[in-house]
Protein backbone atom coordinates (compact mmCIF):
# COMPACT_ATOMS: atom_id res chain seq x y z
CA UNK A 1 0.00 0.00 0.00
CA UNK A 2 1.54 3.29 -1.03
CA UNK A 3 1.39 6.62 0.78
CA UNK A 4 -1.59 7.88 -1.27
CA UNK A 5 -3.57 4.74 -0.39
CA UNK A 6 -2.83 5.24 3.30
CA UNK A 7 -3.82 8.91 3.10
CA UNK A 8 -7.13 8.18 1.40
CA UNK A 9 -7.97 5.42 3.89
CA UNK A 10 -7.09 7.77 6.75
CA UNK A 11 -9.46 10.36 5.30
CA UNK A 12 -12.20 7.71 5.12
CA UNK A 13 -11.55 6.69 8.73
CA UNK A 14 -11.81 10.22 10.09
CA UNK A 15 -14.79 10.93 7.88
CA UNK A 16 -13.40 13.69 5.73
CA UNK A 17 -12.49 14.02 2.10
CA UNK A 18 -8.92 14.51 1.00
CA UNK A 19 -8.00 18.00 -0.19
CA UNK A 20 -8.47 16.96 -3.80
CA UNK A 21 -11.43 15.68 -5.77
CA UNK A 22 -11.88 11.91 -5.60
CA UNK A 23 -14.80 9.60 -5.96
CA UNK A 24 -14.74 6.99 -3.18
CA UNK A 25 -16.69 4.58 -5.32
CA UNK A 26 -14.28 5.03 -8.23
CA UNK A 27 -11.26 4.67 -5.95
CA UNK A 28 -12.57 1.49 -4.33
CA UNK A 29 -13.68 0.10 -7.68
CA UNK A 30 -10.27 0.76 -9.18
CA UNK A 31 -8.31 -0.79 -6.34
CA UNK A 32 -10.89 -3.46 -5.59
CA UNK A 33 -10.85 -4.69 -9.18
CA UNK A 34 -7.08 -4.79 -9.34
CA UNK A 35 -6.89 -7.99 -7.27
CA UNK A 36 -6.81 -11.43 -8.82
CA UNK A 37 -10.22 -12.98 -9.43
CA UNK A 38 -9.03 -16.56 -9.85
CA UNK A 39 -8.41 -17.81 -6.32
CA UNK A 40 -10.36 -19.58 -3.61
CA UNK A 41 -10.96 -18.10 -0.20
CA UNK A 42 -8.83 -19.46 2.62
CA UNK A 43 -11.42 -18.53 5.24
CA UNK A 44 -12.93 -21.57 6.93
CA UNK A 45 -16.66 -21.77 6.11
CA UNK A 46 -17.40 -23.05 9.62
CA UNK A 47 -15.85 -19.93 11.13
CA UNK A 48 -17.88 -17.77 8.77
CA UNK A 49 -21.06 -19.66 9.70
CA UNK A 50 -20.34 -19.32 13.43
CA UNK A 51 -19.63 -15.60 13.24
CA UNK A 52 -22.61 -14.91 10.98
CA UNK A 53 -24.76 -16.93 13.39
CA UNK A 54 -23.66 -14.73 16.30
CA UNK A 55 -24.34 -11.62 14.25
CA UNK A 56 -27.78 -12.84 13.18
CA UNK A 57 -28.71 -13.56 16.80
CA UNK A 58 -27.80 -9.99 17.78
CA UNK A 59 -29.53 -8.70 14.63
CA UNK A 60 -32.73 -10.51 15.54
CA UNK A 61 -32.67 -8.90 18.99
CA UNK A 62 -32.09 -5.47 17.44
CA UNK A 63 -34.91 -6.06 14.93
CA UNK A 64 -37.27 -7.07 17.75
CA UNK A 65 -36.45 -3.96 19.75
CA UNK A 66 -36.67 -1.67 16.72
CA UNK A 67 -40.17 -3.00 16.06
CA UNK A 68 -41.46 -1.66 19.38
CA UNK A 69 -42.58 1.94 19.46
CA UNK A 70 -40.17 4.67 20.46
CA UNK A 71 -42.18 5.46 23.59
CA UNK A 72 -42.07 1.84 24.79
CA UNK A 73 -38.39 1.66 23.91
CA UNK A 74 -37.50 4.76 25.90
CA UNK A 75 -39.50 3.58 28.93
CA UNK A 76 -37.78 0.20 28.96
CA UNK A 77 -34.27 0.25 30.39
CA UNK A 78 -33.96 -3.42 29.44
CA UNK A 79 -34.74 -2.65 25.79
CA UNK A 80 -32.30 0.29 25.69
CA UNK A 81 -29.48 -1.75 27.21
CA UNK A 82 -30.28 -4.76 25.03
CA UNK A 83 -30.12 -2.69 21.85
CA UNK A 84 -26.82 -1.17 22.95
CA UNK A 85 -25.38 -4.62 23.65
CA UNK A 86 -26.70 -5.95 20.33
CA UNK A 87 -24.89 -3.18 18.46
CA UNK A 88 -21.65 -3.94 20.29
CA UNK A 89 -22.00 -7.66 19.49
CA UNK A 90 -22.82 -6.95 15.84
CA UNK A 91 -19.86 -4.68 15.26
CA UNK A 92 -17.41 -6.92 17.07
CA UNK A 93 -18.52 -10.16 15.42
CA UNK A 94 -18.66 -8.65 11.92
CA UNK A 95 -15.29 -6.96 12.45
CA UNK A 96 -13.89 -10.38 13.46
CA UNK A 97 -15.24 -11.73 10.18
CA UNK A 98 -13.71 -8.84 8.23
CA UNK A 99 -10.33 -9.39 9.89
CA UNK A 100 -10.44 -13.14 9.18
CA UNK A 101 -11.10 -12.52 5.48
CA UNK A 102 -8.43 -9.84 5.22
CA UNK A 103 -5.79 -11.91 7.02
CA UNK A 104 -6.50 -15.21 5.24
CA UNK A 105 -7.20 -14.01 1.71
CA UNK A 106 -5.32 -10.73 1.38
CA UNK A 107 -2.50 -10.96 3.94
CA UNK A 108 -3.76 -7.72 5.49
CA UNK A 109 -3.88 -6.95 9.22
CA UNK A 110 -6.17 -4.00 9.92
CA UNK A 111 -5.42 -2.00 13.03
CA UNK A 112 -9.01 -1.04 13.85
CA UNK A 113 -12.59 -2.06 13.19
CA UNK A 114 -13.01 0.92 10.86
CA UNK A 115 -9.94 0.00 8.88
CA UNK A 116 -11.16 -3.59 8.55
CA UNK A 117 -14.43 -2.53 6.90
CA UNK A 118 -12.71 0.02 4.68
CA UNK A 119 -10.12 -2.52 3.53
CA UNK A 120 -12.89 -5.01 2.69
CA UNK A 121 -14.23 -2.39 0.30
CA UNK A 122 -10.79 -1.61 -1.11
CA UNK A 123 -10.18 -5.28 -1.96
CA UNK A 124 -13.68 -5.65 -3.43
CA UNK A 125 -15.35 -7.94 -0.89
CA UNK A 126 -18.04 -5.37 -0.02
CA UNK A 127 -19.28 -2.22 -1.68
CA UNK A 128 -18.20 1.29 -0.73
CA UNK A 129 -21.63 2.24 0.60
CA UNK A 130 -21.69 -0.91 2.74
CA UNK A 131 -18.26 -0.03 4.15
CA UNK A 132 -19.40 3.50 4.92
CA UNK A 133 -22.48 2.25 6.78
CA UNK A 134 -20.35 -0.21 8.78
CA UNK A 135 -17.90 2.57 9.66
CA UNK A 136 -20.83 4.62 11.00
CA UNK A 137 -21.90 1.60 13.05
CA UNK A 138 -18.36 1.31 14.45
CA UNK A 139 -18.63 4.96 15.57
CA UNK A 140 -21.91 4.19 17.32
CA UNK A 141 -20.34 1.14 18.98
CA UNK A 142 -17.42 3.25 20.17
CA UNK A 143 -19.77 5.76 21.79
CA UNK A 144 -21.58 2.94 23.56
CA UNK A 145 -18.40 1.23 24.76
CA UNK A 146 -16.12 4.16 25.55
CA UNK A 147 -18.43 7.05 26.41
CA UNK A 148 -21.59 5.41 27.66
CA UNK A 149 -22.67 8.43 29.71
CA UNK A 150 -23.43 10.40 26.56
CA UNK A 151 -25.25 7.63 24.70
CA UNK A 152 -28.27 9.00 22.86
CA UNK A 153 -30.83 6.20 22.93
CA UNK A 154 -33.08 8.10 20.49
CA UNK A 155 -30.22 8.10 17.97
CA UNK A 156 -29.54 4.40 18.51
CA UNK A 157 -33.21 3.49 18.09
CA UNK A 158 -33.63 5.68 15.00
CA UNK A 159 -30.45 4.30 13.46
CA UNK A 160 -31.59 0.71 13.97
CA UNK A 161 -35.13 1.34 12.79
CA UNK A 162 -34.28 3.54 9.81
CA UNK A 163 -31.48 1.75 8.00
CA UNK A 164 -29.04 0.18 10.44
CA UNK A 165 -30.60 -3.28 10.30
CA UNK A 166 -30.80 -3.23 6.49
CA UNK A 167 -27.15 -2.14 6.25
CA UNK A 168 -26.02 -4.99 8.48
CA UNK A 169 -28.06 -7.48 6.45
CA UNK A 170 -26.45 -6.10 3.28
CA UNK A 171 -22.97 -6.53 4.76
CA UNK A 172 -23.70 -10.14 5.73
CA UNK A 173 -25.14 -10.84 2.28
CA UNK A 174 -22.10 -9.37 0.48
CA UNK A 175 -19.63 -11.30 2.66
CA UNK A 176 -21.52 -14.58 2.25
CA UNK A 177 -21.66 -13.97 -1.49
CA UNK A 178 -17.90 -13.42 -1.52
CA UNK A 179 -17.21 -16.59 0.47
CA UNK A 180 -19.57 -18.70 -1.64
CA UNK A 181 -18.21 -17.29 -4.89
CA UNK A 182 -14.61 -17.87 -3.85
CA UNK A 183 -15.28 -21.32 -2.35
CA UNK A 184 -17.88 -23.02 -4.55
Amino acid sequence: MDLLDRFIILCMIIGSKPPFEVSWTAYIWLYGCSRSEDYMTKVDREIVARIVGEAREALEEARSIASMGIDDFMRSRRARFSLRYSIVMLVESLADLAVAILEKDFDESPESFREAFIKLAVVGVIGASTAQSMVRLVSLRNIIVHRYWIVDDFKIYNSAERDGIKNIEKFIEEVINYVETKDP
